[in-house]
């Protein structure tokens, strides 16, 4: 019986080489198309090679010669002035929980700031809340704190 692993190398094909590598080109070139929008076209560059950075200058100078800025800014004014907002709201609320972290660290603090307030609600707040007279007049201060607050004086 004939083995059929063997190999006829007057049959069997060549093997086939690899195929190339890819590789990257050495230089990219860009040619600058001189525009008929641009006012000087002493910014583009004349050997054709590069000329990106001057490109992006010329356009911006066109841009800043529009005077869109204030235009965008008017625009942009609103989101700007909310995002800067709750950043400073951010910054400002983890400043406060690592003040509260340092505090609650320490010993004694903790119960000596609850003994401090329930001291403060007894001493100031009740006396206060007894009479109906009283209550109107502390009501009433607070509302008009609020108003001066909220500039509806």
């Amino acid at each position: 019986m004939a083995d059929d692993t063997t190999t006829n190398p007057e049959t069997d094909p060549a093997p086939q080489a690899a195929p190339p590598e890819p590789s990257i080109a050495a230089t990219l070139v860009i040619e600058a198309i001189p525009s008929a929008s641009s006012p000087n076209n002493e910014a583009e560059p004349q050997s054709g090679e590069g000329g990106e950075w001057e490109l992006l200058l010329g356009k911006l100078r066109q841009w800043l010669d529009q005077n869109e800025l204030n235009k965008l800014w008017a625009q942009a004014r609103k989101p700007v002035t909310i995002l800067a907002a709750l950043v400073g709201l951010l910054l400002v609320l983890r400043v406060y929980s690592a003040v509260l972290t340092a505090l609650d660290s320490l010993p004694l603090v903790p119960g000596l700031l609850e003994l401090v307030g329930v001291v403060w609600a007894v001493r100031y707040g009740i006396p206060k809340l007894l009479r109906s007279s009283e209550r109107e007049r502390l009501l009433g201060g607070l509302n008009q704190s609020w108003k001066a607050f909220r500039g509806k004086d």
